[in-house]
């Protein structure tokens, strides 16, 4: 099997209550990065808007996910365990990367769509190379709220898809589902 294939056949998402706290060093999340910003884009719009939250920063968005939780859940709905959940995140978590998606109006949107996601891929793609760090896309934590857009400095207009929390776990998963 080729190495890409092995990539592509072993990428797992792994969930928070896996990472270990331990910090994923700044080499991997700069080659993530930079693996991100090679994803295809029709017309070269580059449509992705990635933006690293680590120490404080991260801190402060996990207490505003915390915010949005308590404030916008509706009393019926409202988990207690889900909110211990995310009281988790700044101990858990290494990094965040706010996913966000500006909009040419050059193309369609789902081409734009497309192209973020295709960065985020190989964003998760380099995890692989990592024997203990991993990622975990999350599209909860108020994605899309006014709160969120602000909290992570998207510009007006802009579309926010999610969160990718970076942590580093003790032993991956590999085997598929599939």
């Amino acid at each position: 099997m080729k190495k890409i294939d092995a990539f592509i056949h072993t990428r797992r998402s792994h969930y928070v209550k896996e990472f270990t706290g331990e910090t994923v060093p700044n080499e991997v999340v700069e080659r993530m990065l930079a693996n991100g910003q090679m994803a295809p884009s029709h017309k070269l719009t580059l449509p992705w808007r990635l933006k690293v939250f680590s120490g404080i920063e991260k801190d402060n968005l996990c207490k505003k996910m915390e915010q949005y939780y308590v404030e916008k859940t509706a009393a019926e709905k409202f988990d207690q365990k889900k909110l211990e959940k995310i009281r988790t995140y700044s101990n858990k978590i290494s990094h965040i990367i706010s996913i966000g998606m500006h909009l040419s109006h050059q193309i369609p949107e789902w081409e734009e769509l497309a192209a973020t996601a295709m960065a985020v891929q190989n964003m998760w793609l380099t995890l692989s190379d990592e024997e203990h760090a991993a990622g975990y896309w999350t599209t909860g934590n108020g994605t899309g709220s006014e709160m969120m857009k602000e909290a992570t400095g998207l510009a007006e207009g802009d579309v926010q898809l999610g969160f990718f929390f970076l942590g580093m776990v003790t032993e991956k998963r590999w085997a598929a589902l599939r």
